[in-house]
Parts: C-alpha cells; sequence; structure tokens
C-alpha cells in the first residue's frame, strides 16, 4: 500500500482524541480497495485533513476534510461521470446510544465496542466517502435519450395466456 503522507496506519483513537492531534495525508485511490472498485481514476490523489479532540471530556470524536475527484460510471449511459468530492464530517465515538445525548446534532454517532480503541485509518475514510458518492450516480443531462433509435429491436413473443386458453380449450373438449 502506498502512503506518502503521515497518516498513521492505525488510528488510537482515545490517544489522539486526549492530544487533540491534527493530521493530514494524502492517499492514491488505487489505496482504497473499496473506492478502486467503482472509480476509473485509481491513480488520482485523496488529500485527508483529520482532527482529533475529546468532546464533553469524555467523548473522543473526529472532526474532518477529504478531498477528492473521482470518475465513476454513469448509471443510465455507463460513460465516464467526473465528481468533484470535498467530504465534511464529524465523527463522535460512542459505547451505546446513552452517550450522545449530550452531543451536538451534527455529529454521525460511530457506535464502537468495549475493544475497538484502535482503528483502521482506511475504514473511516472510505466510510466517509462511500456515504458522500450519489446512490446512482449520472449525469445532469439526459444521456439515456442518446440512444441510436436503430439498434432497439423489437421481439415478437407468443402470449403465454395464449398457450393456456388453447390447453383449457382442448380439456373441455375432452369432457
Amino acid at each position: 500500500m502506498e502512503n506518502n503522507n503521515q497518516l498513521p496506519k492505525v488510528i488510537k483513537l482515545f490517544n489522539f482524541a486526549k492530544k487533540e492531534r491534527s493530521l493530514g495525508g494524502v492517499y492514491k485511490i488505487s489505496s482504497l480497495p473499496r473506492i478502486s472498485e467503482i472509480a476509473r481514476n485509481k491513480e488520482d490523489n485523496v488529500k485527508v485533513d483529520l482532527s482529533f479532540y475529546l468532546e464533553n471530556n469524555k467523548t473522543p470524536c473526529i472532526k474532518g476534510i477529504i478531498n477528492l475527484n473521482i470518475i465513476l460510471d454513469c448509471q443510465r449511459c455507463l460513460e465516464a461521470l467526473p465528481i468533484e468530492l470535498k467530504v465534511d464530517f464529524k465523527l463522535a465515538f460512542v459505547r451505546h446510544e446513552q452517550q450522545a445525548e449530550g452531543l451536538d446534532s451534527s455529529y454521525e454517532l460511530y457506535v464502537t465496542k468495549e475493544e475497538e480503541e484502535e482503528l483502521l485509518t482506511i475504514d473511516i475514510i472510505t466510510d466517509e466517502i462511500l456515504l458522500s458518492i450519489p446512490m446512482a450516480p449520472s449525469h445532469d443531462f439526459n444521456c439515456n435519450l442518446i440512444i441510436n433509435k436503430d439498434e432497439v429491436v423489437e421481439e415478437n413473443r407468443e402470449n403465454p395466456f395464449i398457450i393456456l386458453k388453447n390447453i383449457k380449450i382442448a380439456n373441455d373438449g375432452k369432457e
């Protein structure tokens, strides 16, 4: 995996939050497997800035910004669709829902298990990018109307109900 950045592979959540660390770095799209599967521009960069802090002196949080230009397949015409993403996010890491009661509603809650003191940096980045990509990315214009009408072939098929009707007629005649 190619990393030319200061971001560690593993985030030590409470440790980073207590020290109020700010980290930044650059990844290649190809180093983010779940993003690489859907992107056409695997060699382009993903710029990441993360700030860690404790909210209410107890809840570890991450405020982050991810910038990337990604080229996806348009879901209507399957041609290249460039999308510029600037992903701003605030994550609050809680052990249970009640712990979130004192938090601002701008936080996305991330429920962790007792033993989850460390998280993979790539997983957090990937999840936030995937959440920001449109569900069915497509061009703003009606690209699906640019279809050659000569390519549309109509197929004549026999109605299956006519077959059933013929069977019924044949059976009625046997009685």
